[in-house]
């Protein structure tokens, strides 16, 4: 959309600084408030990448991930009572449109493997969710695994391009940190396991350590084609 190298550049760092505000904001207000700038942080996002509109496979499937993002968060944050289950049915939808945009971007061979990969690693977090939990395997929890099993693979296919999707790789690297500190919060909901004073204290360190991760993770992502557009010299 736009074609100035020097415009999208200057409104990328407008948007990242706006970011970072909303980020500190998130951190210190009370009440409402934490909220109000966490699911603002995610629409800027999403709104943001519009910016990047082209007619490729790759700006397609990550505004749909970003827009999922967007309905995955409503759930968790903007509604008053926490929804679960619909959050991470839509985030399960956020993985899959990043592997397809990751899938589409690859070579026959390189789709083969990707698909095999995502396949062996998806059956797997199933797997060891029934093993583990045996009837407590709820369907919160398999989609959980899923979806954290899709994030997984997604840095995996990422990372083996680094140099041309860093962005993305960290992007997802971000996020996958989000997921592991809320995933272990959550633990105790599906295992009797004891309540380490370390991890706690890691875990809840005064601030919201979760978005810590998760909005960087939102603001890579939302610039991750940036560097395919230079240097293909469409800017």
């Amino acid at each position: 959309m736009i074609k100035s190298r020097r415009v999208l550049l200057g409104l990328s760092g407008v948007f990242v600084a706006a970011e970072v505000t909303l980020g500190v904001l998130l951190q210190v207000s009370e009440g409402r408030g934490p909220a109000i700038y966490s699911y603002a942080a995610v629409i800027l996002a999403c709104l943001f990448f519009v910016l990047f509109f082209e007619r490729t496979h790759s700006y397609v499937w990550t505004q749909l991930a970003l827009l999922l993002t967007v309905c995955a968060d409503y759930f968790l944050v903007w509604s008053e009572e926490q929804q679960k289950l619909p959050a991470m049915v839509c985030f399960l939808g956020v993985q899959l449109a990043y592997g397809m945009r990751l899938w589409m971007e690859e070579s026959s061979r390189g789709r083969m493997w990707q698909g095999l990969l995502r396949g062996a690693i998806s059956v797997f977090a199933m797997a060891l969710t029934w093993m583990v939990l045996g009837e407590n395997a709820d369907a919160l929890a398999l989609v959980s695994m899923v979806y954290y099993a899709n994030l997984f693979s997604n840095l995996l296919c990422s990372a083996i391009r680094f140099r041309e999707r860093w962005l993305l790789s960290v992007g997802f690297f971000l996020f996958l940190l989000c997921d592991t500190v809320i995933g272990l919060s959550m633990l105790g909901d599906y295992l009797s396991v004891a309540k380490e004073e370390w991890l706690q204290r890691l875990l809840h360190p005064g601030f919201n350590l979760a978005w810590v991760f998760y909005l960087p993770s939102q603001v890579c992502l939302a610039l991750s084609l940036l560097p395919l557009k230079i240097k293909k010299g469409n800017l």
